[in-house]
């Protein structure tokens, strides 16, 4: 009896010895996946504005747009139509409808920094030109906030600035 346990014992050791021997198992977490949040511009896009105007006077402007872009590498190029009423005091005072085309530089992929400049009109006919620019943020898959300015002359010494926040909403 006294060589079954000796024996038992001499086998459950060589086997226990020999599969400490092999490579331990070590457990570890997978690496976590990393996704680019790359924004895709080259798209169509609705949007509202909403800022402010002066030409002497002050103005409180709300207004709606839609534009199209068209992305190539870093360079976005684009055309947008703009209209916005504008209030002084709380009465209305008129409105102004802007056609104007883009063209920035991806800072970042989702922001824009731009050049914008075309063709001012407003309610009583009278035709503008502007330039100006601004930067655009994107803050979701569809939608981006920005600020932009612009410079509106008639050529005969009327002019005025324009400072709008825009949110766009873009679509495939």
């Amino acid at each position: 009896m006294y060589k079954s346990v000796l024996l038992a014992t001499t086998m459950i050791a060589t086997g226990v010895a020999a599969a400490s021997a092999a490579d331990p198992i070590i457990y570890t977490q997978p690496a976590p996946v990393v996704t680019s949040s790359t924004f895709d511009w080259d798209r169509f896009y609705i949007g509202l504005s909403a800022g402010g105007m002066n030409d002497g006077t002050q103005y409180v402007g709300v207004g709606g747009l839609a534009g199209l872009n068209m992305q190539s590498g870093d360079w976005v190029f684009g055309l947008e139509v703009q209209g916005t009423a504008y209030y002084n005091g709380g009465a209305y005072s008129g409105a102004l409808y802007d056609v104007f085309g883009r063209a920035g530089y991806l800072v970042a992929p989702e922001a824009l920094i731009y050049a914008s400049g075309g063709v001012v009109f407003n309610d009583s006919g009278s035709t503008f030109a502007g330039i100006g620019g601004g930067i655009e943020f994107a803050v979701h898959d569809n939608v981006t906030f920005g600020g932009e300015y612009t410079y509106i002359t008639d050529g005969g010494g009327t002019t005025g600035h324009v400072f709008d926040a825009k949110m766009r909403w873009y679509f495939n």
